[in-house]
């Protein structure tokens, strides 16, 4: 968000200018008035404005030496004048503070904006061109006169000043995308002002991608930002930054005395990141956290148990064994490597297969979704809530599921003992269970992931393999015998769920 300032003594022309110029589709978020010089370092001690609209002419400080003072606490501001005399002397003092425009009154409302919208745009750039340099830094160099030479806007800028001698790179880490990076920046910088007196601690921040952003701490106050306690303080404050209904975690790096060892720093911190795992949301890590690479597996007796808990439906053993395995992890300091995620989707595919048993489920494309929410998981604590999640739904059955396991339990039993059965058909089970066709097989379908026609065949063939070991028996008998009228039509059948016809496979039997 864009903040920006309109110092002007006279009330109609602030008022005016205040209401008329279209600052949101020129892309400004705030705009605070000041009649005077004192009223405008007051507002600015709260928000220190990207862009300055004063009058040159005003009683005490006029604008020419206001702004000079503002270039001095903010010299990336941009500077709009305005004024009923256009004479030289003031232009070219304008012109010397680098001001983006000279409006002159009355004043003509589009010819603001347009000084507005290049103002805005100048903002924009200035940040481009810092993070620009900023991401430059953070690739690793040999040569420190190169660093320094890359480094050399941001002094120039003043975001880092040549008696800094401590930098730190901390990467902060979103659940979601950090939309408006500048408006990050701004935020954080008033925040470390007003809690710490941020006068002492220089910043920039830019997007990495990937809900990541990088930020660049730097500092001439050597013992106060290697203290730990302080360090703590400006984590915290970076985070209290975020929205009520954010997540973030701080990855913070390496402390360094130059500009070319800023990457050293960049690589510890996304090394610190890796605690987010076993640390969680909206807390920060230093670079020094002990952290393991856990290597376990869930052992088979282990699994054969938490198996058995779920098919006897003892939902509290199973959520017991769940927190146990979760406290296991965090207490271990344990980070998300392949080995952590495959125990959650081995508990997880336990899961599904027990509800495929409890309620007939076929539940491919839930698979599909939790395989692909564990796979992005970022907290250990996340996949413990899904998974407890999943238990619960699996073991908590309504009146009507209970029903409906029932019914369908009969009709596959119903199957199993009539296949030989030529009469066998949608319309007997439907009627077995005093149901209609239509709504016996939807549910079928739904409980089963099949349809009853391939239930059926499933089960006919696999009886059929069982008959063919008998050599006595001749092809059509056993077509007969698991309900096939056809002889030739049950071994395209037979052949196209084994692969081979039925004079072959007993050939291979």
């Amino acid at each position: 968000m864009i903040h920006l300032i309109i110092v002007e003594d006279e009330r109609i022309i602030r008022n005016g200018i205040e209401n008329h110029v279209p600052w949101e589709e020129l892309g400004v978020g705030e705009v605070r008035t000041a009649e005077n010089a004192k009223e405008a370092f007051s507002i600015c001690e709260d928000c220190k404005p990207d862009i300055i609209i004063s009058d040159i002419r005003m009683p005490g400080m006029n604008g020419i030496e206001l702004c000079r003072k503002f270039r001095e606490q903010l010299p990336e501001s941009q500077i709009i004048f305005i004024s009923g005399f256009s004479d030289k002397e003031y232009l070219m003092a304008g012109i010397s503070l680098g001001a983006i425009s000279y409006v002159e009154k009355p004043i003509d409302i589009v010819e603001l904006s347009e000084a507005v919208k290049k103002a805005v745009a100048s903002v924009h750039r200035l940040h481009r061109q810092n993070t620009n340099v900023l991401h430059s830094l953070l690739r690793p160099c040999d040569l420190e006169e190169d660093s320094a030479i890359r480094g050399l806007h941001l002094f120039e800028q003043g975001k880092i000043l040549e008696h800094d001698k401590v930098f730190c790179i901390s990467v902060l880490e979103s659940r979601e995308e950090v939309n408006n990076v500048l408006d990050f920046n701004r935020k954080c910088q008033d925040m470390l002002h007003t809690l710490i007196g941020g006068k002492d601690i220089h910043f920039i921040a830019d997007s990495m991608g990937n809900n990541m952003v990088v930020i660049l701490l730097s500092s001439g106050i050597v013992e106060q930002t290697k203290n730990m306690e302080f360090k703590s303080l400006v984590s915290e404050t970076l985070l209290s930054v975020r929205g009520e209904n954010e997540a973030w975690f701080l990855g913070v790096g390496e402390d360094v005395s130059a500009l070319n060892m800023l990457s050293q720093s960049y690589q510890s911190a996304l090394e610190a990141l890796k605690s987010l795992s076993y640390k969680g949301w909206n807390t920060y890590a230093f670079y020094s956290e002990d952290e393991i690479e856990y290597q376990g597996t869930l052992s088979e007796n282990k699994r054969n148990q938490f198996h058995k808990t779920l098919l006897n439906k003892k939902e509290k053993e199973a959520l017991s064994m769940l927190s146990e395995i979760c406290k296991m992890l965090l207490d271990n300091h344990a980070v998300l490597n392949f080995h952590v995620r495959n125990i959650y989707f081995t508990l997880d595919n336990i899961i599904t297969q027990v509800d495929k048993v409890l309620h007939l489920n076929g539940l491919e494309q839930g698979e599909v979704v939790n395989a692909k929410f564990l796979d992005q998981a970022k907290t250990i604590d996340e996949m413990q809530e899904y998974v407890c999640k999943h238990v619960k739904e699996v073991l908590e059955e309504t009146e009507e599921e209970q029903k409906n396991n029932f019914l369908i339990k009969h009709v596959m039993e119903y199957m199993n003992e009539n296949f030989h059965s030529k009469e066998l058909s949608i319309q007997v089970l439907a009627d077995v269970v005093y149901l209609t066709p239509t709504y016996l097989s939807g549910l079928f379908k739904k409980k089963t992931g099949m349809t009853i026609g391939q239930y059926l065949t499933n089960i006919r063939i696999k009886k059929a393999e069982e008959i063919l070991k008998n050599p006595q028996l001749k092809l059509y008998q056993v077509a007969e015998m698991v309900g096939y009228e056809d002889a030739n039509y049950f071994s395209k059948i037979f052949k196209k769920k084994t692969g081979m016809l039925p004079s072959e496979y007993r050939e291979i039997k």
